[in-house]
């Protein structure tokens, strides 16, 4: 364990008072989570190998709140633990919707009309389409961490203003499907999204 690791477990034995042992087995619970999406086909198309996935991981609020999430858990507490997840998903939905209210009218996540006319297409109403895009936004802003190598020096902002008009309609009818609880269709869907990446 490196003195940065060890800095970062007693962080978490202080400020949550949690033992060390729900801190370090937390840590091996967190990073075999982050180990097994790292071998996902997804993490390829970023331009990332596994290993580089796993090391930008490390860095990113999601492992530390997961980490927290966790301990707590491990402890026996259950309810801090959701707390403090759920903090952690309401500081994202924040920063999130800073960078989509960011956005200039010519961007398309920017044009309401203009996902609207793309909900349409797909036969949801504007309200559906409206109750939507939140969602998609805040997954694409909890990826940032992860974007392609090309794109790094990219603000979230600009990063939301490159989505294009087929992506916008695959993440739709993504979560669509999932919001409906289609989970299999939702999963088809976005593997077929991502084949199309390609």
């Amino acid at each position: 364990m490196n003195p940065v690791t060890q800095i970062v477990l007693t962080d978490l034995v202080c400020r949550l008072g949690v033992s060390g042992a729900a801190v370090e087995s937390a840590l091996v619970t967190t990073l075999q989570h982050f180990t097994a999406e790292s071998r996902n086909p997804i993490v390829a198309l970023t331009g990332h190998t596994p290993a580089q996935y796993l090391h930008t991981s490390l860095k990113t609020p999601r492992f530390h709140a997961m980490l927290a999430s966790n301990a707590l858990k491990i402890e026996g507490r259950e309810a801090d633990a959701r707390l403090a997840w759920e903090a952690y998903v309401q500081r994202e939905i924040a920063t999130a919707t800073r960078a989509h209210e960011a956005l200039p009218e010519s961007a398309l996540l920017g044009d309401v009309e203009a996902v609207r006319r793309i909900g349409r297409g797909l036969g949801f109403d504007d309200d559906q389409t409206d109750q939507l895009i939140p969602g998609i936004v805040l997954t694409l802003a909890m990826g940032y961490y992860y974007r392609p190598a090309g794109d790094r020096h990219l603000t979230l902002a600009e990063a939301l203003s490159r989505v294009t008009a087929d992506e916008l309609t695959e993440m739709l009818r993504h979560a669509s499907l999932s919001a409906a609880g289609r989970t299999d269709d939702a999963a088809d869907a976005l593997r077929r999204f991502q084949q199309g990446s390609h």
